[in-house]
């Protein structure tokens, strides 16, 4: 679509309907906390524009013409427009509603997020949640997601991000799992059960605990 309307013709439209609306330049001037002289050059502009006069002009009085009150009732409605889509744009709607797409790492998704979906959708009946459960990092603009949920500040600076909680990361292991190979005292203890488990989730794609 190619633009036809700059600001500043946008802004003498609404002046000259506020003229006609008032009957006056005078009086649209402090309608709109401007001068008499302002109403007047953007009257001018349009008239200008149009090839066309828009109205009768005494010492005493404003009034106008036919083919000026034909293209005020058309501003006057194509503005009411504007002002209807820009009040449903900014969100005057009583009750959130749409899609909402969140990427959120799989254990915190699983232990955080999920136990919460059934409570919000209780309240908010017309959101939908997509929740995509993954350790990689998304991109915002190539993969449409709304919200992302991550362990670690982004590297794109121009991403909003606050601060859900603080996190401790323990390392775990089941009782059996020390009674055979005893408690590890040195990151080293563990090379030989890392490689283990990298090897597995190598063959079938699923990560195993200590074993």
């Amino acid at each position: 679509m190619q633009r036809q309307f700059d600001d500043l013709l946008l802004g003498s439209i609404e002046l000259f309907c506020l003229a006609a609306e008032l009957g006056s330049f005078t009086f649209a001037a402090t309608a709109a906390s401007v001068t008499p002289a302002a109403v007047s050059r953007s009257v001018a502009r349009l008239e200008q524009r149009l090839n066309i006069r828009l109205f009768v002009r005494t010492t005493r009085q404003i009034r106008l013409t036919e083919v000026g009150h034909r293209y005020f009732e058309q501003c006057r409605d194509a503005l009411d427009r504007l002002a209807e889509a820009e009040r449903i744009a900014t969100g005057e709607q009583t009750m959130p509603a749409g899609v909402l797409r969140i990427s959120m790492p799989t254990p915190y998704g699983h232990c955080r997020v999920l136990p919460l979906l059934a409570e919000f959708r209780v309240l908010y009946p017309q959101v939908t949640i997509e929740a995509h459960m993954s350790n990689r990092n998304i991109d915002f603009a190539e993969e449409d997601f709304d919200l992302a949920i991550r362990g670690r500040a982004p590297r794109d600076s121009g991403l909003i991000v606050r601060k859900q909680e603080d996190a401790e990361q323990v390392v775990v292991a089941s009782p059996d799992y020390l009674k055979r190979k005893g408690v590890p005292k040195t990151p080293d203890d563990l090379a030989i059960t890392s490689a283990f488990n990298t090897t597995c989730r190598a063959r079938d794609g699923r990560c195993r605990g200590f074993s």
